[in-house]
């Protein structure tokens, strides 16, 4: 008996398999193609059919053979209107040509056909295309905010948008890990007509609470049959963002502008934006190298973060090396959740330095030297900074060294980002190496701001016998003369000869130095040859006088 009730429920299976696959050509629903007028022996194509004109009848028909793959699989004389269906039963490709217009004329003399025509509308079996769309309310979810829902709320929705009736149509939603809350994910549909659309398929998923942010990508997927029990796949998609649970927003503020000498503050303040604790958290900071921290400040702290808490976790103050515009370095905040270490930093502040910045240089125009050379001393003075300022160096004559020409003094304005330079010639009476001291000067802008620079010391070496000398080439305007060096003369702490920079009563520079200056331009002498070589010195002039006053002793006895 149970045999019995198997053979039957196993023939039962096949006889609806056979009828699932069984359709008429006028279950289809026809889609068209193409359309083309054929003359004697035309053809058209669709996909891999040819559709051939073969021959004419003069009562009104035209032969049509069909050929798929270059074989011949149907035909048929069709008059006006009549149609030629080849129901593909292997691949399901189902074709039909129908004749929309048919001219035959017949020549009255001859009786002839007079070039027949035939044109011909060709279908394909159409087949279903469902539009699927994931719809989730928010783009992103950030469970940090008290504005942010409780579930992520969406649904699907899906419209046949094809050619023919969708059959058994299953819809599953993959979540790509985020947990049902409500509603469903899957949905069954028998079947789905042309332009017809399901009810929206709605679902609410829970909100995971993450350390960091993370993006969800969600997937609806449809199957769906066709007439001829093909399946046909569809998808939609929606991609959303969770932010993470708890993080934090390092801020860090600066002073935007001072002055040379002046100090700058800078804060740093940690903010937990979260709903949850964040313990042992290492905050670095650290100062710009054109920056000094004031009181040795330690910029590295551990702190930890209550939900929505905000701390203060340095505040110092910074002073100016050199003016200029500099960015702060970003602050960093580190810690560990989870197993997994994480890092942020915070934003980096511009702080804006006005001011002079004065540097030094001494140099001489040989790279030794022997003992009775004269040797061109030249000292630069360079503003690297953005503002002008008034600039006083006075140098004196070295030990062992005796004053030829030029002037040891300069008093002047150096604009920003410019230099300026004086020039003098020293005759070495040394038998060893010369060591020349520091320059040294002070300066003041029209803020008040004022300094002490220095060079490095210059050092000359005691030229060796049989060793080459190198010459430095100056620049003409570095080579001094009387006119010039008397130009240069003039004094620029004194607002009485200075219009430019009247700034002397703002300032406690002493002015004694510049009666030392005026020796220095008495005992000037004419201008130095710039490729200075070793010279007659004293002893000769001495000999020459030494002379004159013999020939005037013996005209005297005379």
């Amino acid at each position: 008996m149970l045999s019995r009730f198997l053979c039957f429920f196993i023939l039962t299976l096949a006889f609806l398999a056979s009828q699932a696959y069984a359709y008429s050509s006028d279950d289809v629903e026809w889609v068209s193609a193409k359309t083309a007028t054929l003359h004697w022996g035309n053809s058209v194509t669709v996909d891999n059919y040819t559709i051939v004109a073969e021959d004419f009848s003069k009562d009104g028909f035209a032969f049509i053979n069909i050929f798929k793959d270059n074989n011949l699989i149907d035909s048929g004389a069709l008059g006006l209107s009549d149609d030629l269906v080849y129901r593909d039963t292997e691949g399901g490709n189902d074709i039909k040509v129908f004749v929309s217009t048919l001219s035959i004329t017949v020549d009255d003399w001859k009786g002839n056909l007079n070039d027949p025509t035939v044109t011909v509308q060709v279908y394909k079996r159409g087949l279903p295309d469902l539009d699927v769309k994931v719809n989730i309310k928010k783009d992103s979810y950030d469970p940090t905010r008290l504005s942010t829902p409780r579930f992520i709320e969406g649904n699907v929705t899906i419209k046949n948008v094809g050619d023919a009736k969708a059959s058994n149509v299953v819809l599953n939603v993959d979540t790509a890990g985020l947990k049902l809350a409500e509603g469903k994910l899957t949905q069954t549909v028998v079947s789905l007509e042309k332009d017809e659309s399901i009810k929206p398929m709605a679902f609410k998923l829970q909100i995971p609470l993450l350390w960091d942010e993370e993006n969800f990508k969600i997937v609806a997927q449809v199957i769906a049959n066709d007439i001829n029990n093909e399946k046909h796949m569809f998808n939609g998609t929606k991609t959303i963002t969770v932010k993470p649970k708890a993080d934090i927003i390092l801020t860090k503020s600066c002073t935007k502008e001072i002055y040379m000498g002046e100090t700058a503050y800078v804060s740093l303040i940690a903010r937990n934006t979260g709903s949850f604790a964040i313990y042992s958290i290492t905050v670095n900071d650290s100062v710009n190298e054109n920056l000094n921290i004031e009181d040795d400040m330690q910029l590295k702290k551990i702190i930890s973060l209550g939900p929505g808490q905000t701390v203060n976790v340095f505040t110092y103050s910074i002073k100016p090396i050199k003016p200029g515009t500099f960015t702060l370095p970003k602050a960093t905040a580190n810690f560990t959740a989870d197993g997994k270490e994480y890092s942020l930093e915070s934003n980096a502040p511009v702080l804006a330095i006005k001011g002079p910045y004065i540097l030094l240089e001494k140099k001489s125009n040989v790279s030794s030297f022997n003992p009775g050379d004269n040797v061109l001393i030249t000292v630069s003075i360079r503003n690297e900074g953005n503002m002008d300022a008034n600039v006083k160096v006075e140098e004196e004559v070295p030990d062992n060294a005796r004053f030829v020409s030029g002037t040891m003094y300069f008093n002047s304005v150096v604009n920003a980002r410019s230099t300026k330079s004086f020039s003098y010639a020293l005759y070495l009476e040394n038998e060893a190496d010369m060591q020349l001291p520091a320059a040294s000067g002070i300066f003041i802008d029209l803020a008040g701001y004022k300094g002490e620079v220095n060079s490095s010391t210059l050092s000359i070496p005691l030229r060796i016998p049989g060793s080459e000398v190198v010459y430095q080439s100056l620049p003409e305007d570095q080579i001094p003369a009387d006119a010039a060096a008397e130009g240069e003369m003039e004094g620029v702490f004194d607002t009485g000869g200075q219009e430019d920079m009247q700034i002397a009563q703002n300032s406690d520079i002493s002015e004694t130095s510049q009666s030392s200056s005026d020796s220095y331009e008495d005992k000037a002498i004419s201008g130095i040859n710039p490729d200075l070589r070793q010279q007659p010195g004293f002893e000769a002039w001495a000999l020459i006088v030494v002379f004159f006053l013999l020939l005037m002793i013996d005209k005297k006895k005379i």
